[in-house]
């Protein structure tokens, strides 16, 4: 099921919104801003083990995605709706990468 989300562009989509949003109105800090997305996800607060590896994602990815732009521009280009011009390609695609998995949580996906 995970699979079949990760590879659909509207999901890849909803998933860089997601992200957007994460950096738009996540905070200052990569904890609050995984924290943020996913109480926006799943519909409560992150344990921090939870919190921990979704930031520690988040800083690996934008390292990777840093050193790799024309991936990270590739990335964030699928779907309809145009990329917000004001966050760095790099940036995006690492917090829509995050956003992903957080979308694809059986938690987010069947809310049980």
């Amino acid at each position: 099921q995970a699979l079949t989300l990760w590879n659909e562009p509207g999901y890849l989509e909803a998933a860089r919104q997601l992200g957007t949003r994460l950096l738009h109105e996540g905070g200052k800090d990569d904890t609050a801003r995984v924290a943020f997305a996913f109480r926006l996800a799943t519909g409560r607060h992150p344990r921090s083990s939870e919190a921990h590896v979704l930031a520690t994602t988040l800083a690996r990815l934008r390292a990777e995605f840093t050193a790799h732009g024309s991936d990270a521009y590739a990335f964030v280009k699928v779907g309809a709706s145009p990329m917000d011009p004001l966050l760095p390609p790099a940036e995006l695609a690492a917090a829509t990468a995050v956003a992903s998995m957080i979308l694809s949580l059986d938690e987010t996906i069947t809310k049980n």
